[in-house]
């Protein structure tokens, strides 16, 4: 039989977004489940709750500057004028850069990519893309 893992966790929030950090003893991880309003949009993970705290922080940060954080990613530039900006994991590694088009589409290109990666007929479907895209493992 298993032993229970003995967990702590406390929430920080910022406006819409909280974080739950959730430390496993026996293991000795410390992680955040990362929420728009009642919505999981992510994990995070370090050494620390000061590390997931910080990484929080930026990433609502990210989020006030008109960034979107959805599915594990954050793109920049999402809700200003701008039409465009990098891709971010939540642990603030940049996977590549998105753009709209003159005729309205967005496309992703990965920084291991030398053409557009993928392609949808809106910021958010080309978010869902991304993710897609990432949960297929073809980051390389």
């Amino acid at each position: 039989m298993k032993k229970a893992r003995k967990t702590e966790s406390n929430t920080i929030r910022r406006g819409d977004l909280s974080c739950e950090i959730a430390i496993n003893q026996s293991e000795a991880l410390v992680s955040g489940t990362v929420k728009y309003r009642a919505y999981e949009v992510g994990t995070v993970s370090g050494a620390t709750t000061e590390a997931i705290a910080g990484q929080f922080l930026s990433i609502c940060e990210l989020v006030n500057d008109g960034s979107m954080v959805r599915d594990g990613t954050i793109m920049t530039g999402y809700h200003n004028e701008i039409s465009g900006g990098d891709v971010l994991l939540l642990d603030g590694e940049i996977v590549g850069q998105w753009r709209s088009d003159e005729e309205g589409w967005c496309h992703f290109v990965a920084y291991s990519a030398t053409e557009i990666t993928c392609s949808a007929p809106s910021p958010w479907l080309l978010q869902d893309t991304i993710f897609e895209w990432l949960s297929d493992g073809k980051t390389d």
